[in-house]
């Protein structure tokens, strides 16, 4: 809980006592700046006595707080909209992030299985080549397609 100041302004000649939340210094400028605003108005309009330009004044005070408490409801609106629009957004990001790590298992499940279907196919090919070469020795053919070896770089070729 703030401390009140107790602090002494001067306005428009009269002493006023105040009990404030505010600082003395802020206190102060605030009824200098009220000091400055009864001024300009009674120069304006030489007739107002001291009570209609406090009226006045009052009532431009008046108006610029509602006004601003107005702006400021409208602020906690929007800023309430906006946290409702972010807290949709990080749903849909997180629905999208774990749809994005499916799609990335899915993605590496492929990739094994061509993998092993590239394994797969070498293996045949060898076998039947394997085949082949035992069928053309037994009858005693020479080797037209000899093994291929998928483990080396020459392309097969022994």
């Amino acid at each position: 809980m703030s401390e009140r100041n107790k602090v002494v302004v001067n306005i428009y000649g009269r002493s006023f006592t105040m009990l404030t939340d505010e600082s003395p210094e802020q206190t102060e400028k605030i009824a200098a700046a009220l000091n400055e605003r009864m001024k300009r108005l009674r120069e304006q309009k030489g007739s107002l006595n001291m009570q209609d330009a406090a009226a006045i004044i009052s009532l431009e005070c008046m108006e610029q707080l509602v006004n601003t408490k107005q702006t400021e409801q409208n602020i906690r609106t929007q800023i309430g909209a906006y946290a409702e629009e972010a807290e949709t957004s990080r749903g849909e990001a997180e629905k999208l992030r774990k749809e994005i790590a499916g799609l990335k298992e899915r993605i590496r499940q492929l990739e094994q299985q061509i993998k092993l279907r590239e394994s797969f196919a070498a293996e045949e090919n060898t076998a039947e080549q394997i085949i082949n070469a035992g069928i053309n020795r037994a009858l005693g053919a020479p080797l037209a397609n000899p093994p291929k070896n998928p483990n080396t770089n020459n392309g097969g070729k022994r």
